[in-house]
């Protein structure tokens, strides 16, 4: 409950910072040059042993598989569903969400495929703030403030993210737009199962860091330095 009540007023803080405390931006941003730079890149490796195959045989098979995955990766129109960045730039992107913002989300999605671009799969990166408890009101300023409630099932919902009786995350809750977003009158809600129920395989990646057992949303890099910034800025 701590968490969840002050996390919106923790990320506002932190992205402050992030934009104005030459600091904060350092912390941020040397974390993601040195952890994923240009970006990390798909190396296979398999177990040929157990397949039976000969070392020529499985060498070949890597080759190609890292040429067909790089074909999906280095085109933005192919692996992000916005058309924005790279499979490399999301990684950035994502790391440096999830740092300022304490987590990070991705959904898992479908797109059209083509013949020069047969693969479907498309990342859709979500802000931390659209991931939230749904609000009888469905007014923005409001469901800021609604961090915990119950699905009609009795499922608890904690700052988005729905669990069943014995507290396993089953689905996440997303606002159709930032809670914040001038000119947005009316909010709509969708719930994301967290896996998929033919193949359960997971529909949306939730990257955050867990401090406390039981705990369901991230908490901001910056937040036990917020304060000592601030002062440093000013």
């Amino acid at each position: 409950e701590d968490i969840e009540f002050n996390n919106d007023e923790l990320r506002r803080r932190a992205r402050i910072l992030f934009m104005s405390s030459p600091l904060a931006t350092s912390a941020i941003v040397t974390n993601r040059t040195n952890v994923i730079g240009v970006g990390l890149k798909l190396r296979s490796t398999i177990d040929r042993d157990v397949l039976g195959w000969s070392s020529e045989e499985a060498e070949t098979w890597q080759r190609n598989t890292e040429r067909v995955f790089n074909l999906w990766a280095s085109k933005k129109n192919a692996c992000d569903a916005l058309g924005i960045n790279d499979f490399y730039s999301i990684q950035q992107l994502v790391l440096s969400s999830w740092l300022c913002s304490g987590d990070c989300f991705v959904l898992i999605k479908q797109g059209k495929t083509t013949p020069l671009m047969p693969y479907s799969l498309r990342l859709h990166v979500i802000e931390a703030d659209r991931i939230a408890t749904p609000d009888v009101s469905a007014s923005a300023v409001m469901s800021c403030y609604t961090t915990t409630g119950k699905t009609a099932s009795g499922n608890p919902i904690y700052d988005g993210v729905e669990v069943d009786a014995e507290g396993k995350i089953v689905a996440y809750h997303v606002r159709s737009h930032h809670p914040w977003e001038l000119g947005a009158i009316k909010t709509d809600w969708v719930r994301i199962p967290a896996y998929g129920e033919l193949t359960g395989n997971p529909n949306i990646l939730h990257i955050m860091s867990s401090e406390r057992p039981e705990q369901y949303r991230g908490v901001s890099y910056l937040a036990p330095v917020i304060e000592q910034l601030l002062q440093i800025r000013r």
